[in-house]
Parts: C-alpha cells; sequence; structure tokens
C-alpha cells in the first residue's frame, strides 16, 4: 500500500474523537487520522496547508456548521473530499450538505460499519481522481516530445488520448476518430510521426505505466490490468523492452 490518506476531523466533542480514532476502519480503508480541531475557521486552511485528503466535520450548531466549514472548505481546497456527520437526522442540512458536494451524511452514533461503507466509497473517488489527473499529465509530457511538425495532427491526437483514458485504443479506433480508413490513417500517421501508432500508443502506455508505478498506490498487476494488457507477463515483457527495467525493478 502506498502512503494513507490524511483525515481532518472538525469536531468540539472529545468523547467522539477518542471512539472514532480507536476505530480499525480508517486504516482498512487506507485512511489516517491526520489532526482534529475544534477550530471551524481554521479547517480551510488546515485543509489547503497539509493536503488533506477528507475533511470529517460534525455538525455541532452552534459551534461548528459542517454547511459553512465544508463550503469554505471546498472554496479553499476542491480537491479534499467532505463527510459530514450529524448528532440528528436533519434533512435540510443534509441537502444542504449534498450541493455542496459531500461524499456522504451519516448520523450519530457513527457505526464502524457506515463509516466503512463511506470510506470505501472516498477512497475509490481518490483513486479515480488521481488516475485520470496522471493520465491528462501523460498525455500533456508525452505530446510535447513526441510530436510532428505537423501542429493540427498533433493536437487532433493529444484531443483522442484525452479521450481515450477508459479504454484501450487500437488504430482502427485512431483512424475512426479522423475519419480515414484503417490503412490509410496507418500510412498517414507514420509520415507524420515517424513511427507506427501501435508503437506510439505502446510507448504512451508504458509512460503512464511508470507514472502509476511510481506513486506506489498500485501493484503491477493492478497497473497491468488498468492498462489492458492481456496479461501481467505480457505488460512486464513490454515494460522491460521500452525502459530497460521490469515494473518490479522500477518500484524499487
Amino acid at each position: 500500500m502506498g502512503r494513507l490518506y490524511k483525515v481532518l476531523i472538525v469536531d468540539n466533542n472529545l468523547g467522539t474523537f477518542d471512539r472514532l480514532k480507536k476505530m480499525p476502519v480508517w486504516q482498512e480503508n487506507g485512511f489516517e487520522i491526520f489532526s482534529k480541531t475544534s477550530d471551524s475557521e481554521n479547517a480551510p486552511e488546515m485543509c489547503l496547508k497539509n493536503n488533506i485528503d477528507l475533511l470529517v466535520c460534525f455538525n455541532r450548531l452552534p459551534a461548528i456548521s459542517a454547511e459553512a466549514v465544508i463550503s469554505a472548505v471546498k472554496t479553499v481546497s476542491p480537491g479534499t473530499f467532505c463527510l459530514a456527520v450529524s448528532p440528528f437526522d436533519d434533512s435540510e442540512n443534509m441537502r444542504k450538505c449534498f450541493l455542496l458536494g459531500v461524499i456522504d451524511y451519516i448520523t450519530e452514533p457513527v457505526s464502524e460499519i457506515r463509516l466503512g461503507e463511506a470510506l470505501a466509497r472516498v477512497s475509490e473517488r481518490i483513486g479515480d481522481s488521481f488516475v485520470t489527473g496522471e493520465y491528462d499529465l501523460t498525455v500533456e509530457e508525452f505530446m510535447a516530445e513526441y510530436s510532428s511538425k505537423d501542429a493540427k495532427f498533433s493536437e487532433r491526437i493529444r484531443e483522442f488520448l484525452l479521450i481515450s483514458e477508459k479504454t484501450t485504443v487500437t488504430t482502427e479506433n485512431a483512424a475512426d476518430h479522423f475519419g480515414f480508413n484503417k490503412d490509410y490513417f496507418g500510412r498517414l500517421f507514420k509520415q507524420k510521426m515517424g513511427m507506427t501508432f501501435g508503437d506510439f500508443y505502446k510507448k504512451f502506455r508504458i509512460k503512464y505505466a511508470e507514472k502509476l508505478l511510481l506513486s506506489g498506490r498500485y501493484k503491477v498487476y493492478e497497473v497491468s490490468a488498468m492498462l489492458g494488457f492481456s496479461s501481467v507477463d505480457y505488460f512486464t515483457t513490454v515494460f522491460k523492452k521500452l525502459t530497460g527495467k521490469t515494473p518490479s525493478e522500477l518500484k524499487r
């Protein structure tokens, strides 16, 4: 497992905090309680400065308004996911918090099962957000390195890669995007880029794989599956051919 996701709890009830921090469900889902504060006005700055992944805010009116805290956090640290907790069922407050983008709204007493379900969703969302960010960054870096003298052609390739994150691309897919048949596109691509589209896309996938592996978040077999390789052995063979190292050697 890579680094644990950092959690900031905003609450003025020490008893609740003591009970929460003893729950193993945090680490089981890849989280650690980084800090706790009862100063709701300081929460946004803490999230921003400490790269907090998840804010858990208790609605303790009038001292702490979950709605106000979450709104402020989302303004200065939009990448922080938020979870609201209320001492009682408050449908209006729940509605307002969901409009602000909270991942879940839990009523006390907080059960470990309920909290675990919420943390699993947050973990999945953080992972998706991270992967998309790394994918987009890889596209930009790769196209800066492998661009054609034909700027318009390069831009269309860049656009195609950006919309193809969730798919394993083929030459046929790329040809369809350009509105050409496969053979003509294949010749055009090699003329413009100096390599076949298959080789180009293979290089791109391995560059993306390097980023995911170096993040420490994913195992080799997970990256292989995410990138659509037919097997870990084939992924390892292609990876070593293009980088000179196996995926496992890169992770060390």
